[in-house]
């Protein structure tokens, strides 16, 4: 016995120096939070578009805004009575957060910035379009043998987009079978034009900025079949022009010999937009 320590065994301060210290993302659940906070930002911004997508003339940004707090207050009234529920809001909260992050690959160790880079559109794919036209304009060459594109003045679009609103608005009057319809929705408009593949980038508060732009009366509620919603009324339509609407070709009667005795059904399709449509500018300050 020398009294001097056994060098094989490790002194206390040298195993402490030894050990190493875990990471941060070797602890359980520490390496979720930035999927769960990722996941809560894409939830308040679906909240977020929910409320902007209110319009604002017809206050539906308030109105959404109202209902929202109403439920929240509601939901904090009947928690404080029962506390239990807190345990249901979290797991409401868990639940929904988590199928946010499954949805949008968040759980994949996305961000919020990699979603956002992954649906900005490329430089190829800006591109694209105007190389899509070009290729349609040839195509329309081609078969009309060499016949010149259609060039069409600001006001030309303009003034075959009023003359669409007007045809639609006598079609809609002249064909319903109760006689009672007195216009047209402008959302309506809108689905006819993207029917025909026209203004296809355009939404129904566009379209309803270009129409007060150019004149023509939109009424904030218009019920037609139960529903209201923004509509053109055929009588402030026919008091802004200062005369009668315009009816559609296809609601002219054939008054020759042969057809005089045949019956002809009523037409079930809306009148067509002209092609000129297709260069009209968006109204100013559209989003």
């Amino acid at each position: 016995m020398t009294g001097k320590p056994d060098e094989s065994r490790p002194t206390t301060k040298t195993a402490k120096r030894e050990r190493r210290r875990p990471t941060l993302e070797e602890i359980p659940f520490v390496r979720e939070v930035p999927v769960v906070a990722s996941a809560t930002m894409v939830v308040l911004r679906y909240v977020g578009a929910w409320l902007r997508g209110g319009d604002e003339e017809s206050g539906g940004f308030g109105v959404r805004l109202l209902a929202l707090s109403i439920a929240g207050y509601v939901a904090l009234y009947f928690a404080e009575k029962h506390p239990g529920l807190w345990y249901a809001y979290g797991g409401a909260g868990f639940l929904l957060v988590t199928t946010v992050a499954v949805r949008t690959g968040l759980s994949a160790g996305r961000t919020v910035k990699d979603l956002e880079a992954a649906q900005a559109p490329t430089a190829a794919e800006e591109e694209q379009p105007s190389t899509d036209l070009q290729n349609d304009h040839e195509m329309a060459g081609e078969e009309h043998l060499g016949a010149e594109p259609l060039t069409v003045s600001p006001a030309e679009a303009d003034a075959a987009f009023g003359l669409f609103v007007e045809h639609n608005v006598a079609f809609a009057v002249r064909t319903d079978p109760k006689g009672d319809r007195k216009g047209v929705h402008t959302d309506t408009l809108l689905k006819i034009l993207h029917a025909k593949e026209m203004l296809t980038d355009w939404t129904e508060p566009m379209l309803r900025q270009k129409c007060k732009s150019l004149g023509i009366p939109v009424r904030k509620q218009m019920g037609i079949r139960g529903r209201n919603y923004f509509g053109v009324h055929i009588e402030d339509f026919e008091q802004s022009l200062g005369r009668a609407v315009r009816v559609p070709p296809q609601l002219v009667p054939d008054l020759t010999v042969n057809a005089v005795n045949a019956p002809t059904a009523p037409p079930s399709e809306p009148p067509a937009p002209p092609s000129e449509i297709t260069l009209i500018q968006p109204p100013a300050g559209a989003g």
